[in-house]
């Protein structure tokens, strides 16, 4: 049985497992993530490939940042502002002496998701992350989008207003953000942003709560408008939808009714309603999306 590290690299944490061919995960783990310099970072994984390293036959991972899928090269690295025009792929070749893939985190769990997961057989579709921003990925003609410069799917950073396109807040992530569901809650009810959270709101909706109902509404409603201009120039047949937030079935039955909405009003538009789900994979998605990622490359 051939076994693989794959290593998911977020701002916090770098999560990494042994996991064979099929994606099954042998053994997991996680340690902090280096935020300081490349070279702190680099040691970082390297010390994830020497405990496997007798192990494995290769070395994969999904990252934040603008990467180049079939070359490894890294033009930027999300937060990790040290990860900026960098070979990957010739830096570590020294240090971890295995075959090398890299790709996009956002990317790699749609990849999971049209592997094993919910967009299994879709032609034409998009993967949704909701979480701090909006993290993206578009299917097109059964492949992943990647767009002229490795930069499609940065949903975050559609102008929501064209009207002032340079007006502070004037993105998708503004109102599309799990966070502003929380902070508006609180704000709502007169209390500290700091002392609301996720759980707390959605146990508040799923009670029956007029306020918070009242703004999971709105911040559903926002989505859906989104969706129906992605739909005006992609025309997809699904959408499926990641991170914490999309666990919660009240989240999908409400934005099912906004999107119903928008549809209706527009039906004499030639604009067609796409199906929306839940992505199957969770925290491992990246992890599974890049070990398909290299699988894929490599035949």
């Amino acid at each position: 049985m051939k076994k693989y590290i794959s290593v998911d690299v977020g701002g916090t944490a770098i999560k990494y497992s042994l996991m064979d061919e099929e994606g099954k995960i042998l053994e997991r783990n996680e340690i902090p993530t280096p935020r300081d310099t490349l070279e702190h970072y680099l040691d970082t994984l390297t010390e994830i490939y020497r405990k496997y390293a007798k192990e494995a036959e290769a070395f994969v991972m999904a990252a934040p940042g603008r990467i180049n899928a079939e070359t490894g090269y890294f033009h930027t690295g999300g937060a990790l502002s040290f990860v900026k025009n960098l070979d990957m792929k010739e830096v570590l070749k020294e240090r971890i002496p295995l075959p090398f893939a890299a790709e996009n985190d956002a990317r790699a769990a749609a990849l999971a998701e049209m592997w094993k997961g919910s967009m299994r057989g879709v032609n034409n579709g998009a993967v949704l992350t909701l979480g701090t921003g909006i993290g993206g990925a578009v299917i097109i003609n059964g492949e992943i989008y990647r767009g002229s410069s490795f930069c499609a799917g940065e949903l975050s950073n559609i102008l929501i207003d064209w009207r002032d396109p340079l007006a502070s807040g004037n993105s998708w992530h503004y109102l599309g953000g799990v966070g502003h569901l929380s902070d508006d809650y609180a704000d709502a009810l007169g209390k500290e942003r700091s002392q609301m959270n996720g759980r707390i709101f959605f146990e508040a909706a799923n009670n029956g709560d007029e306020k918070a109902m009242e703004l999971l509404h709105r911040y559903c409603a926002r989505m859906a408008g989104g969706i129906f201009s992605m739909q005006c120039m992609m025309d997809l047949e699904k959408y499926a939808f990641g991170g914490g937030i999309s666990r919660q079935p009240l989240l999908m039955q409400v934005l099912q009714e906004e999107l119903d909405k928008i549809f209706d009003a527009k039906s004499g538009k030639p604009v067609s309603e796409p199906e929306i789900t839940v992505c199957e994979f969770s925290s491992d998605a990246n992890m599974i999306g890049a070990l398909y990622h290299y699988l894929t490359i490599k035949e």
